[in-house]
């Protein structure tokens, strides 16, 4: 009777222990267009004059980004992902606006894609294969 009431206990703590994590499977992922970027005052810029170029994400925590928690960049191609999540180290302007930057391959631009987390369970796209025809 008491190993059997000693592993009730167990697996409720267990299960019970799972059930209290955070979980980050599940998050609401939207697409920031060219369009939106601007509405919400948002800059990507792409910056160099070789192979190698600086690109720069810049925006003011408010609005749906009010809840901001990191800028997370992927690389990949469809199924073919080759960075699925590395979360960059953002720089917090004088005027409350936040930066995020790094330093990449031309030719990788198109693979580039760079998430804005808002909350434990949303984030929004910036793909930089949107803003780079504009950044020649």
């Amino acid at each position: 009777m008491m190993k059997a009431t000693f592993r009730v206990i167990l697996f409720l703590g267990v299960f019970l222990g799972f059930l209290s994590q955070p979980c980050l499977a599940l998050r609401s992922i939207g697409i920031i267009t060219r369009e939106i970027a601007k509405a919400e005052g948002m800059e990507v810029r792409i910056s160099g004059t070789g192979e190698q170029v600086w690109v720069e994400l810049e925006f003011k925590p408010e609005g749906r980004f009010k809840d901001f928690h990191q800028v997370e960049l992927e690389i990949g191609e469809g199924e073919n992902i080759v960075v699925a999540y590395a979360a960059l180290k953002e720089t917090r302007m004088k005027d409350g606006r936040i930066l995020v930057r790094f330093l990449t391959v031309r030719a990788e631009l198109e693979k580039i894609t760079l998430c804005v987390v808002a909350g434990l369970d949303a984030g929004d796209d910036v793909r930089l294969k949107d803003f780079v025809e504009r950044q020649k």
